[in-house]
Order: C-alpha cells, then sequence, then structure tokens
C-alpha cells in the first residue's frame, strides 16, 4: 500500500490517542461517557451493495469475516439481483451514487460501467491506495477495464468470459470432434439431433433476450467473424463481418434448426437448465455452468459436460467476451480508507481461493491460478487462466449504456423477424454514431 494510505491510517489513530488522553482526565462520570463516545465514533458502519451469485451464498459469511479481523468496523450488506438482471442492478446504482449520500460505501459492477460511473465522478480514484505493485498481481486486462481517463476508478473482483460446453458422451458416441468452426458445430448438432431420436434434444442454447447478455454473445459471433463494434471510435458493426455474423445467429434458429425459438427469451439460467438436464448438445454460456454441471442436485449430465473455446468463421477467431463484476468506491463515501479496507479484504488471495472453490467464480489474480488446492479441486477453473488472458471487451465508452441498449433492441429485432440484418444493422450503427457524437 502507498505511503499515503498509511499516513492516513496514522492519523485516525493519533486522533483517537488524544480523544483517549482528554476522557482519561475528566472526573470519573464524564470519563465514562467520554469512553461510550469515543466507541461511537471508532465504530465505522459501512454498506456494501453487492449482486447475488448463482449457488450457494458467501458474501454474508466474508463480510462477517471482515468484522472480526477489523473489529472497530461493521457492514450492512445490501443484495443486488443476479447479473442476469443487470438492468436492475445498473439502475440501482445510478441513483444510488447520484443521491451522493454515501451510501452504498462499497458496491460491485459489471465492467462495462466503470467508465460511465468513473467518467461522472462517481467512483473515487483508488490510485492513493493502491500501488503499480498491487496492479501486477492481477490480470492486466482487468486493471485496463478498471481505469478510465488515467485514473484507477474501479477494483478487480472476478472475471468471466463465453465458452462451449458440450456433451462429450454425445460427441464420443458419433466419432465426433469439439467443434472448431461454426460450421463443425452446426453439422455435429444436426446429426447428433436426427440420430438421438429424443424429441427434447436442442443442438446449440445461447441467449438471445433483449438484454445485456445477448450483447456478450454478439461480441463473441462478430468477433468469430473477424468484426468489432467500433474501431477506435468509428462505428463498424454494420460491415461485411457484422452482416455474417448477425445472419449466422439468425439462421441457427429459423434456416439451420438447432437453436429453437425460445432463445428469444433465454438468459443464462433458461439456457442453462435444458443443457444441464440433458436435452442439449451445445451451450454457449459463462464459467459458473461448469460446477452446476458436476452437481447431481442440479445436473442429468454429471461426468458428461467438457468445454471449449468458442468456434469462429473462417476469417475470424475464437472470441470470449470479457465478462465479471468488479468492486467500485463511491466517491461520496464517509469512510474512503475503511471502504478500501473492506474492497482489500474481499479482493485478497484469500477470498479470491475461496469464491473459486465454494461458488466457482474465477480469480482475477494470476497467483490464486497457481494454489495447489485449486488445481486438486477445480481443474476445470485452473484451465481457464489462459483465455480470460486474452478475453475481449465490450465498447468502452462512458456511454456504453446507452450504447447497449441501442443494440440489445436493434439485434433483438433481427432476430425476432421484424426487420433484416442489414438493415438492423445500419440503424444500429446510426445510432451509436449519435450517441458518441
Amino acid at each position: 500500500m502507498s505511503d499515503t494510505k498509511l499516513s492516513r491510517r496514522n492519523m485516525v489513530k493519533v486522533g483517537v490517542g488524544a480523544a483517549i488522553g482528554a476522557a482519561a482526565a475528566t472526573s470519573a462520570g464524564t470519563r465514562r461517557r467520554t469512553s461510550a463516545a469515543v466507541r461511537r465514533q471508532e465504530e465505522v458502519q459501512l454498506t456494501f451493495a453487492g449482486i447475488k451469485m448463482f449457488g450457494p451464498d458467501q458474501i454474508n459469511a466474508v463480510l462477517r469475516d471482515f468484522e472480526a479481523a477489523n473489529p472497530g468496523i461493521k457492514v450492512q450488506y445490501i443484495e443486488l439481483p443476479t447479473p442476469n438482471n443487470s438492468t436492475e442492478v445498473h439502475t440501482y446504482l445510478v441513483n444510488s451514487l447520484n443521491a451522493k449520500n454515501g451510501e452504498p460505501d462499497v458496491f460491485t459492477q459489471d465492467c462495462i460501467w466503470i467508465p460511465e460511473f468513473g467518467g461522472a465522478g462517481l467512483s473515487l480514484p483508488l490510485d492513493d491506495f493502491i500501488t503499480e505493485e498491487d496492479k501486477a498481481a492481477y490480470f492486466p486486462g482487468l486493471i485496463e477495464t478498471c481505469t478510465w481517463d488515467g485514473k484507477t476508478v474501479g477494483w478487480p473482483w472476478f472475471v468471466d468470459g463465453g465458452f462451449l460446453y458440450y456433451r462429450k458422451d454425445l460427441l464420443d458416441k458419433y466419432s465426433l470432434a469439439a467443434p472448431k468452426s461454426w460450421d463443425e458445430l452446426t453439422n455435429a448438432a444436426q446429426e447428433i439431433v436426427s440420430k438421438e431420436g429424443n424429441a427434447e434434444l436442442q443442438g446449440f442454447l445461447w441467449q438471445a433476450k433483449q438484454a445485456e447478455v445477448l450483447v456478450c454473445d454478439w461480441v463473441e459471433f462478430l468477433g468469430s467473424a473477424g468484426g468489432s463494434t467500433l474501431t477506435g471510435l468509428d462505428v463498424t458493426i454494420n460491415n461485411d463481418a457484422g452482416n455474417q455474423a448477425l445472419q449466422f445467429m439468425h439462421d441457427l434458429i429459423y434456416d439451420l434448426k438447432i437453436t429453437p425459438e425460445a432463445v428469444l427469451t433465454y438468459d443464462e439460467e433458461p439456457s442453462r437448465q435444458p443443457f444441464t438436464g440433458g436435452n442439449a448438445v451445445f451451450l454457449r454460456n459463462w464459467s459458473y455452468v461448469y460446477n452446476l454441471a458436476q452437481d447431481p442436485a442440479e445436473s442429468k449430465v454429471v461426468d458428461k459436460v467438457a468445454f471449449e473455446p468458442l468456434p469462429h468463421f473462417p476469417d475470424g477467431k475464437s472470441t470470449s467476451c470479457l465478462g465479471g463484476y468488479q468492486f467500485g468506491l463511491n466517491a461520496s463515501s464517509k469512510h474512503p480508507e475503511e471502504a478500501f479496507k473492506l474492497i482489500e479484504f474481499l479482493s485478497s488471495p484469500e477470498s479470491q481461493k475461496r469464491y473459486a472453490l465454494e461458488i466457482a467464480i474465477a480469480p482475477t489474480r494470476t497467483a490464486v491460478y497457481d494454489d495447489p488446492e485449486l488445481k486438486e479441486k477445480n481443474p476445470f477453473m485452473v484451465g481457464l487462466k489462459e483465455v480470460f488472458t486474452g478475453s475481449t471487451p465490450r465498447p468502452v465508452h462512458p456511454a456504453y449504456p446507452q450504447m447497449s441498449l441501442a443494440m440489445q433492441s436493434g439485434l433483438s429485432a433481427a432476430l425476432a423477424n421484424q426487420t433484416g440484418v442489414k438493415e438492423a444493422l445500419d440503424d444500429i450503427a446510426q445510432q451509436l454514431k449519435d450517441i458518441i457524437g
């Protein structure tokens, strides 16, 4: 930690010591009253607004451990909705941070909101609390994601990315290799579905609900065609790669028929449940799915699931959308030092290992992947390290929330046959140009 941070802590200690010394010089009755006042002053109340994770809740237990390690600090936990309700989470944070009353002191934020909150001055820059050595412990892409306008306005919690899960038993049954290209995936899905004779079996599930997850999937399909939404500040979403990607997403449903029309209502869990229920061959989803697929209480495909990077087109590359939630410190917090102390604890190697083992979310500290216990108990997680090193972010811009809504609406319209592919992309492109100026 920096000298600034240490000096601030020493100042707090000096202030408390002076108060105690003054109390000792008073009468016994006054001393008791003053001591009580000092205790009240010393006990800091923080509020932490964090998303609810899929799987067993561990946040409350971690917060209680923090309180035990820091007797003068109490933390109230405000449980926010799960990540698949990101719109509701974002609305809560926008309203709360703009109220500027100091609550919540610490919050979890989707990585795409960091430029927005940092650019608006709602997140406190953390550069007085951290060093370059602190930053070096994390994936470089995550530190970049937590930085806006040269200031560190977020701090890493967990990282995620999209993967292709598949039924290894079914591919082995028909002597098929894990697909590297979209053509290979399409052919394998069609063959297996036609031969299995299971009317409920779907070929390929993903997420096309008009929500943030649709943009995540879009980043991956688009990247797999060699395209991007922005090139610098130039809008390139409606070039040949964009048309190829969106047409393929549409064709998966209506022409290739390996994705059901119900995908238009699917976010993470509705797409996951048929797969772990034994009724899908392929699934695009996040890393949390793997542990659920191995849990007999949640899954009918225990020990039958494997994963690979997502397929790509001939002119593209496998692309995994950079996801995950990171910490932020409210710029209006009345207790910034104690709030950062909480962030430190929540992002510590010990806490990150605990999250990885108990709720299967991926560490942002690279060294945690080398932990022997994690290697033994969750080799899947350890295998993700290289993928996260090269994940692709969504467009980084303070106006990203508006950009996302424009993409969600336009992509959804094309996938629901309300407009054509080219028309939808041209319309999205114009909206993005208007938003970013």
